[in-house]
């Protein structure tokens, strides 16, 4: 199996709303094997047949296809493996909430939302905003200082997690 086959794999799976469970439900369903990196060419072109047919054949074409998801690196910016690392975390973050953060009108504070209140929090950063530029303006050091920042929040929730688990 390629790393392409395997992406597209995962990624159907994740439109489709599967988890891990799911997903090896599936590949035993349609192959009698029990894990991907078991599976033969043929065996993950009939998985990928199956995830397409269940999609209703919707997939994104090759031609609209985005290879990269981040710009080109900027020298003395923010790298695109801080953006990344950056972004784990923030969704790290989120899935650690106990309940959701909203807006005053009850909607959902997006990851892009507090990934720029972290900057504005962390760095004393006034010009972020949610969006693709968001990074733009984040230099390299400033982004190692996002990153660390973001690791203790992680952190702290975590402990706020296992102590709520014991109680």
């Amino acid at each position: 199996m390629t790393t392409a086959q395997r992406k597209a794999i995962f990624g159907m799976c994740g439109q489709l709303g599967m988890n891990d469970d799911d997903r090896h439900a599936l590949v035993l369903s349609v192959t009698g094997k029990e894990s991907t990196k078991e599976l033969t060419d043929r065996e993950t072109e009939d998985v990928i047949r199956e995830l397409k047919a269940r999609l209703g054949g919707e997939t994104v074409p090759p031609e609209k296809r985005n290879p990269k998801a981040y710009k080109p690196a900027v020298a003395g910016m923010m790298t695109t493996e801080q953006q990344s690392l950056a972004w784990r975390f923030m969704y790290r973050l989120c899935e650690l909430d106990e309940k959701p953060m909203l807006h005053e009108d009850g909607t959902p504070v997006t990851p892009g939302e507090r990934m720029a209140g972290a900057i504005r929090a962390i760095l004393d950063n006034n010009m972020a905003k949610p969006g693709k530029e968001i990074f733009d303006r984040v230099h390299f050091d400033e982004g190692a200082k996002l990153i660390e920042g973001l690791k203790r929040y992680v952190r702290s929730a975590e402990r706020k997690m296992k102590r709520r688990e014991k109680s």
